[in-house]
């Protein structure tokens, strides 16, 4: 389902140590079509809410260097944010570009869901498949035995 035709702005993933995939906030304003000041400040908003722990680890702060002209540059801040970072971010959001990812994570969710109790599904069917062949050594005797008296046609 797509509530937009705007077409987005690719966000580049970048590897915080131990592999960790993240992007750049800026990045992030430009492919939600918002303003990086107005990102910076839902950040801010948001990180006062959070354990300093979980910040910690799901905000890199950086900066990034910005052209103010006549060559000259400054740095801005800026954040590396871990997938947990941005899906707190945006589900904050309430753009048509945030509904459109919110609805795709919520299918994504969804399909993973359906894919885990087909899992289930299939699990509980081998299990219940194998305890029906595990059969204790005793009973397997006992029916070794009835099928040949039923072969010498006695019945049991």
């Amino acid at each position: 389902m797509s509530l937009s035709q705007t077409p987005s702005v690719p966000v580049t993933v970048e590897f915080l140590p131990g592999e960790r995939p993240a992007v750049r906030s800026v990045e992030l304003a430009q492919h939600f079509g918002l303003k990086h000041k107005n990102v910076l400040r839902d950040i801010d908003d948001l990180t006062r809410k959070l354990p300093e722990s979980f910040h910690r680890l799901n905000f890199e702060p950086m900066s990034i260097p910005v052209e103010i002209g006549n060559g000259a540059v400054r740095n801005d801040r800026a954040y590396l944010l871990t997938r947990d970072a941005f899906t707190l971010l945006v589900m904050g959001w309430n753009s048509t570009r945030a509904m459109e990812w919110k609805l795709r994570y919520i299918e994504a969710f969804n399909s993973l869901e359906r894919a885990a109790l087909e899992n289930a599904r299939s699990e509980a069917l081998a299990d219940g498949a194998r305890a029906a062949l595990a059969v204790p050594p005793e009973r397997l005797h006992r029916i070794n035995q009835a099928v040949r008296y039923h072969q010498k046609g006695l019945n049991c």
